[in-house]
């Protein structure tokens, strides 16, 4: 699969006890699982344990708060969440929560780098919060903001950040050969993704995958908006942290 996109209107939900939880973008990656879940207000979701399942959730919008044995979060932004490998947790929604989550099966592998270092978890943070940096910026500079949740090595093969971009800016990389991308919009996104010369629309709910070394970036149009978090893992089974595989563009034209 090179890449992929879903709209949020075509994501089906099915609701238990007020919670509703279905796949998407199934069979990108062998490893990951994709998830869009959906709380109504009042209800409560609380995940079996997973030891070798690391789960990635992405909070886009509603209020309410996590629930772990070290503390109580409140979601009240776009907020990230990383699950510990062996303790439960609970979500609560005040108001309707959207979330997407991620499921890394974690190999022999990424289990050594796991025991080696990790940033502790189970891991909260708001948008807010988050670092800001500058990266393959395209046209103007001022109406770009970016921000990093974690980085490499932080959380053994994720990357994971948000992008926001106004009418006239937008990004565009010529292909990270190392990672693969998924892009999760919320807030009032509405901007054209372009993927190895492809384009289609992005607005709010709305997901989207490219392989690891396709070129893609984005193109916000006037009256458009851009917010969507990415999740990025490293594809090379092993020693992804120390090789980094050339892509099939020209070294001149790599950021």
């Amino acid at each position: 699969m090179d890449y992929a996109y879903v709209k949020k209107e075509d994501i089906e939900l099915s609701f238990v006890n007020g919670v509703a939880e279905t796949e998407v973008i199934s069979g990108a990656l062998p490893n990951v699982k994709t998830y869009r879940g959906v709380l109504k207000a009042g209800s409560t979701l609380a995940p079996e344990v997973h030891p070798r399942v690391l789960s990635s959730y992405i909070i886009q919008d509603g209020r309410g708060f996590i629930a772990t044995s070290q503390q109580v979060n409140e979601i009240k932004e776009l907020s990230f969440f990383f699950a510990s490998l062996d303790e439960a947790f609970t979500m609560t929604a005040f108001t309707d929560i959207t979330y997407t989550k991620f499921d890394l099966t974690l190999s022999d592998y990424d289990m050594k780098l796991y025991d080696q270092t990790h940033l502790a978890l189970p891991l909260f943070r708001k948008e807010s919060d988050c670092l800001v940096y500058t990266q393959n910026v395209k046209k103007t500079e001022n109406g770009t903001l970016q921000r990093t949740v974690v980085a490499g090595k932080q959380m053994i093969r994720i990357v994971m950040g948000s992008n926001h971009a106004e009418a006239g800016s937008g990004f565009f990389e010529y292909g990270h050969a190392a990672v693969a991308q998924y892009n999760i919009c919320h807030g009032n996104c509405n901007f054209i993704m372009e993927v190895d010369g492809h384009q289609f629309p992005q607005k709010a709910g709305d997901l989207c995958y490219v392989k690891a070394g396709l070129p893609h970036g984005s193109i916000v149009p006037e009256g458009g908006h851009l917010d969507y978090v990415y999740y990025e893992l490293y594809v090379q089974a092993e020693d992804f942290l120390k090789v980094y595989p050339e892509g099939p563009f020209p070294p001149e034209e790599k950021n």
